[in-house]
């Protein structure tokens, strides 16, 4: 009977996106799995998102205080340049301190990852812990919708897999997602409260404006089966062995115990086989790598083209703390496509901070520090001019010479 082993490399660690096949881009648990394991795919969404928020957003007003090139004014000098109105300053709302506690840099970053990779995602914010749950396609079981394609609400159903629990629970939730029902109450009496619903693209049709995930799903997928050929099918590690059987005799009898014994092997390293058969085995690799490797290095490229970033973002040779050096081409195209990524949900961060503070913000941009501009250096000029002791002393040597 044959199985996954009779097309697998039963002798290497089986790779779970290779070995059942996480190649559907329209199913929402292979895009789920393919983020969570591929090295390549989860560096550009979820590796994408962290560094985007490691430095917390700058909103205006500034109330995390993260604009720190506005400084506050000294107690004895109240004067502050017009246009940098923008501190924050009531004493009564510590947000930068809620955020923190609340833990709202994982919040964005949780939003930015489910929204990149499914289009859409479900934000609810709660008064005490957990104070915040991402829904997706994992716990909503439905949605409701208006005459005019709008949200209205939906149903989740989850359950999470804690360590060493001693019970089960299942939670089963209708989540509103319209603001002119927050104030009416549910069944138990409660606030209905309210959900935001986040939509990647403008279009809420997911045949219209898709995920991030499909430009370049075909060729993360064919990176992984270049990578599994360098490492497995033409590593000397791996290969298969050859056993020329004689022209007479029940050969299929002999392939069959021949194949019996090599399974056992694969679990106890051990077979027996007859002592003429097992000399005559031949080992066979494929040893020549070269081919694949650089096609893993062309295909690298055309990947890191379509996600609008850096070969070096993901294969960082020339790496210093983690991302491409700070003077370097490469970084300033890592901060343009940060930025191109945080835009596509800055009104869904400006309406969370309305629902949990009460504060309308006018705008929020990624704090992302560019680097400073080298000045340029006068000694190169001042060589190259007449008066350089240098240049006099080349234009006397010619001189001479005629």
């Amino acid at each position: 009977m044959s199985n996954f082993s009779d097309f697998y490399g039963v002798f290497t660690y089986r790779d779970p996106l290779l070995f059942f096949k996480i190649e559907n881009l329209d199913w929402w648990m292979h895009r789920d799995w393919a983020v969570r394991f591929d090295p390549f795919l989860k560096k550009f969404i979820n590796g994408l998102d962290v560094s985007i928020f490691e430095e917390k957003p700058i909103f205006i007003p500034d109330i995390l205080e993260s604009d720190t090139s506005i400084e506050s004014p000294e107690d004895g000098d109240k004067t502050i340049d017009e246009d940098k109105i923008t501190l924050w300053n009531d004493e009564e709302k510590d947000i930068l301190l809620d955020w923190n506690k609340e833990n709202w840099d994982d919040l964005m970053v949780k939003m930015y990852d489910s929204a990149r990779t499914h289009k859409w995602c479900i934000i609810v914010l709660y008064d005490e812990p957990p104070y915040w749950y991402v829904f997706t396609y994992r716990e909503i079981m439905e949605i409701e919708y208006d005459d005019n394609d709008v949200p209205v609400r939906a149903h989740a159903m989850w359950s999470k897999v804690l360590p060493l629990p001693t019970t089960h629970q299942q939670h089963d939730i209708w989540i509103n997602l319209l603001e002119s029902k927050t104030d009416e109450l549910n069944e138990d009496g409660n606030n209905l409260g309210m959900g935001l619903f986040v939509n990647w693209g403008h279009d809420i049709d997911e045949q219209v404006d898709g995920n991030d995930l499909e430009s370049v799903w075909a060729k993360i997928v064919q990176l992984r089966y270049i990578l599994f050929d360098i490492l497995c099918n033409s590593a000397r590690s791996s290969g298969f062995f050859y056993a020329k059987l004689a022209s007479s005799g029940d050969t299929k009898a002999i392939e069959a115990k021949l194949m019996d014994a090599f399974e056992n092997a694969n679990s106890s390293h051990v077979f027996a086989a007859d002592e003429n058969l097992v000399k005559e085995l031949t080992a066979m690799y494929a040893a020549n790598p070269e081919f694949s490797i650089e096609a893993m290095d062309k295909v690298m490229k055309i990947f890191s083209g379509a996600c609008g970033l850096p070969y070096l973002f993901f294969n960082s040779e020339k790496d210093i703390s983690g991302f491409v050096e700070v003077s370097s081409p490469e970084y300033k195209q890592v901060n343009n496509k940060k930025r191109e990524v945080f835009a596509r949900l800055k009104f869904y961060v400006l309406k969370l901070v309305e629902m949990r503070w009460g504060i309308v913000c006018e705008d929020v941009y990624p704090n992302i520090p560019e680097p400073e501009e080298q000045a340029f250096d006068e000694d190169i000029i001042d060589k190259r001019t007449p008066g350089d002791k240098g240049v006099e002393k080349e234009l006397r040597r010619t001189r001479l010479q005629n």
